[in-house]
This record gives C-alpha cells, sequence and structure tokens, in this order.
C-alpha cells in the first residue's frame, strides 16, 4: 500500500508540475490586453541600427540581433505576430506617447529619467567596455591595470572619458604613470588605431564591441570578460497606460530565463556579458 501510494504521489507531483507550466505560459498570453490580442500583433519601434543587438544587415529588410530573437520568442509564448516599425533613437519615446508601436527598442536604456515617461522591461546589463587585441587582453582585467597604456575611444564619449580620467588621476596619485587617451571620431578610425597597437585598448559600447569581436574571430577580445565600466540597463519601453502589456512581456522573458532560451539567445550573438540573473521592470543601473 506505502509503495501504491508512493506511486500516486509522485504521478500527482508530475501531473501538477506539468499544470504549473502550462498556468505559467496561459498567464503570460492572459496579461496581454484585449485590444492588442484583437489585433494579434506586437508593434515594436526601433532603429535598426545597433548591431548585435538589433539592426538589418545589409540589402536586407528583415530586423535580427539579441533582441529581435528575444523578442521574437516573446510574441510567440504571447501568441502574437511580431511587426517593427522603423523610428530614430530620439523618436522612440514620442512613437509610444503617439500610439505608433507599443514598444520601444533598439538599444533604449531604462533611467530614473525616462521612468517618468515610460515602463521599461530590463533584459539586459550593457555599458562601456574595452577591447584589446586578443594576444594582450588577457593581461587586463579592468581600466585601472591601463596606468602607462594608451586607450582609445569616440569623441563624444562623455561618461567612459570621465571613467578614464579618475582612473588616471588614480594612478598618479599612487606615483604611476598616467593614462593616455585618443578621443577618435569614427569606430573604424579607433580600431585601426588598435590594429597598428598605437593604443593598447579601444573603449566603447560593449555590444558594439562584441559585434566588431564577432567579425574578426580571434583577432580581439573584451577586457576582464564580463567587465563593464559604465553600465547602463538597456530594456524595451512600454506605455505607462499598458501595464498588462509590460507585464506580459516580463512574464515571457521569465519564462525563457528559467528554461535557458533567454541565455542561448544572448550567447548566440556574443552578448553573454550581459545577461541578467533576474528580469526586471524600472530597475535601472542607477538603483542596483
Amino acid at each position: 500500500m506505502k509503495a501504491v501510494a508512493g506511486i500516486s504521489m509522485l504521478v500527482l507531483s508530475v501531473a501538477l508540475s506539468l499544470g504549473s507550466g502550462n498556468a505559467s505560459a496561459q498567464t503570460a498570453e492572459a496579461l496581454v490586453p484585449a485590444a492588442v490580442k484583437a489585433k494579434g500583433v506586437l508593434t515594436v519601434g526601433s532603429q535598426q541600427t545597433f548591431p548585435p543587438v538589433e539592426f538589418r544587415e545589409p540589402g536586407k529588410q528583415m530586423v535580427t540581433g539579441a533582441s529581435a530573437d528575444l523578442l521574437e520568442e516573446v510574441a510567440k509564448r504571447l501568441k502574437l505576430k511580431l511587426e517593427y516599425v522603423q523610428a530614430e533613437y530620439s523618436a522612440l519615446i514620442p512613437g509610444i506617447e503617439a500610439n505608433r508601436f507599443a514598444v520601444a527598442s533598439g538599444g533604449i536604456s531604462d533611467t530614473e529619467e525616462r521612468e517618468k515617461t515610460l515602463d521599461f522591461v530590463n533584459y539586459m546589463r550593457s555599458g562601456g567596455a574595452m577591447l584589446a587585441l586578443a594576444a594582450t587582453a588577457s593581461q587586463y582585467k579592468t581600466i585601472d591595470d591601463f596606468c602607462g597604456k594608451s586607450v582609445a575611444t569616440l569623441l563624444g564619449s562623455r561618461v567612459i572619458m570621465e571613467k578614464v580620467e579618475a582612473a588616471s588621476a588614480a594612478c598618479t596619485a599612487a606615483g604611476k604613470p598616467a593614462i593616455r587617451a585618443e578621443q577618435l571620431p569614427s569606430a573604424p578610425d579607433a580600431r585601426m588605431q588598435l590594429d597598428l597597437k598605437r593604443v593598447d585598448a579601444y573603449l566603447g559600447d560593449l555590444p558594439a564591441l562584441a559585434y566588431l569581436g564577432s567579425q574578426f574571430p580571434g583577432k580581439y577580445g573584451i577586457v576582464g570578460g564580463n567587465y563593464i565600466m559604465t553600465p547602463y540597463i538597456t530594456s524595451w519601453g512600454f506605455s505607462k497606460k499598458e501595464a498588462g502589456l509590460r507585464d506580459a512581456v516580463k512574464v515571457a522573458l521569465d519564462e525563457m530565463l528559467a528554461d535557458g532560451s533567454y541565455r542561448k539567445i544572448m550567447t548566440k550573438w556574443g552578448l553573454e556579458g550581459g545577461l541578467l540573473d533576474k528580469i526586471t521592470i524600472n530597475l535601472p543601473a542607477s538603483k542596483r
């Protein structure tokens, strides 16, 4: 009798487990607002020029990238068709307010200031990182290891330069040589300086550096692996009037985190350094 009871409890446990998984999927779909469900479409505003996060390859119309793959899977779980609306970065928030699209994407980041206007589902950790030649990348862990070295970044990279200047000041305070920084007008210029070994690292946005590395396998390495010296959180933005859609997307992404599909997609695009251990709503880098 005990054996039979044990088997019965096991069967019940498995059934409950399977039922819980189905309930979770139904919960995500059930949160989709009626108006969105009736249209059957998840509209996404994106500049489509941010590899490897969200972009179009030359001569192609299809939007691709890590965010695109994540959103495709989210839409599938919500039983919606994914459609993109091209929008410049500066037009993403106004586009949500004007109901041009339901989701603002394409590399928009969650900030306390932007939260006054939109709600955000956070899906990636990003920020300023450092690219070095593969032969030397392992010699460094953080910006603090560059005393007496040279780095290149782009003109206008104010936040990155502030970090470099602070690290350089710490070098000289410790009696070490300062960090030499060059600000260049374009990414190709910065990469050329690195290739010619005129600088020891190229400082830029983590996704852009990861994508560059993927174009030249074995040539470059991200300093410190997952090291991000100026962190921010990359997110999808939603109207504050559409909490249901925001929550539906969040729950779908929770499921993807649990079943490993979130990690698989991020790793596919070389962005494992940006993985979050928890999907959050309205939690910018300044509050982490």
